[in-house]
């Protein structure tokens, strides 16, 4: 299971672009699941900077707070993911 060190919203992003790709999950069903336009998803996977965002990263790296984030990839030849992008 890869896990990797978040240091700034950019980061975060590329994580989250990386596995839906791989879990082969489209933008648009991913952010209708979630309740939001593809276009906002589709900021947060670029990094576009977002004030919550920004601000809590700004405060996580003041307090020396380190961020991991672990992630499970579909294995080579797996056609049944079982993943559910509903947040069950």
């Amino acid at each position: 299971m890869p896990s990797i060190e978040v240091r700034t919203f950019r980061d975060l992003g590329a994580v989250v672009k990386a596995v839906r790709s791989a879990r082969a999950i489209r933008q648009e069903d991913l952010a209708e699941s979630l309740g939001f336009s593809r276009d906002y998803l589709r900021g947060i996977e670029d990094g576009k900077p977002n004030l919550y965002v920004a601000r809590l990263f700004r405060t996580l790296n003041r307090l020396g707070i380190r961020v991991s984030v672990t992630f499970e990839l579909p294995q080579a030849g797996d056609t049944t993911n079982g993943d559910r992008i509903d947040g069950d």
